[in-house]
């Protein structure tokens, strides 16, 4: 009797060391599969966190973020210099032939006229953010000086302001009012081979803020070459 009870402890006790074994041998590789997904996840976290981040883009009726960029000539502008003016931001690209037409027909040269009627110290940004093309960014200067514009022309050379506005092509154009409010984004006139180029949308939105008028229409679709961004 004494030993079939010594027989059965000993299997009990060899069942209970498998059992303990096992459970260690299915256990174990829980705890680092879990931190490898905690970790995965936090990871995923931050990249996603990333990109909301460079996704966040410019919008009507709220505060146009403020930006930092070189000019031509090698100096800082910011858009906080022109607080309490209202500004005009144009996307250009010498190498884009909308660019050029809407030069060299004046409807540039009519739009910064235009909206300096009704402000004289309104303040015109041209920006290059077709930073994929190096020789458009190298000859932003000479595309100015040929066409006798002479505003600040602006170079975006990692497109993070283009991003940030949801510049989409050459010419897109934004208008801030006075109190640093983006008020009009999109074509600068309906000039984009369908309409007759008689509404200048950026003329038409400055004017409106000078007569103290609410901005109509407050976005437009923009027309011309995709901004060449830096891949």
């Amino acid at each position: 009797m004494t030993k079939l009870i010594s027989v059965v402890l000993a299997a009990s006790l060899a069942a209970g060391f498998t059992t303990l074994v096992l459970a260690q041998e299915g256990t174990a590789p829980t705890a680092p599969a879990q931190k490898e997904k905690g970790e995965k996840g936090k990871k995923e976290g931050k990249k996603e966190g990333k990109k909301a981040e460079s996704g966040a883009k410019a919008k009507v009726g709220e505060a146009a973020p403020n930006f930092t960029l070189k000019t031509t000539d090698g100096k800082d502008w910011s858009l906080s210099d022109a607080k309490g003016k209202v500004v005009v931001l144009e996307w250009i690209n010498p190498e884009c032939p909308v660019c050029v037409r809407v030069m060299k027909d004046g409807t540039v040269a009519n739009t910064l006229k235009g909206v300096t009627e009704q402000f004289s110290d309104v303040v015109y940004v041209a920006i290059n953010s077709s930073a994929a093309r190096a020789s458009s960014l190298e000859g932003t200067a000479a595309y100015m000086k040929e066409h006798k514009v002479e505003i600040p022309a602006l170079l975006d050379n990692d497109g993070a302001v283009g991003l940030m506005y949801g510049a989409k092509t050459t010419p897109h154009c934004f208008v801030i009012d006075a109190n640093g409010k983006l008020v009009y984004q999109g074509a600068i006139d309906n000039n984009d081979g369908r309409g007759d180029g008689k509404m200048n949308y950026v003329v038409n939105a400055v004017t409106q803020l000078k007569k103290g008028e609410s901005v109509s229409p407050t976005e437009t679709k923009p027309y011309g070459c995709s901004v060449k961004y830096k891949r």
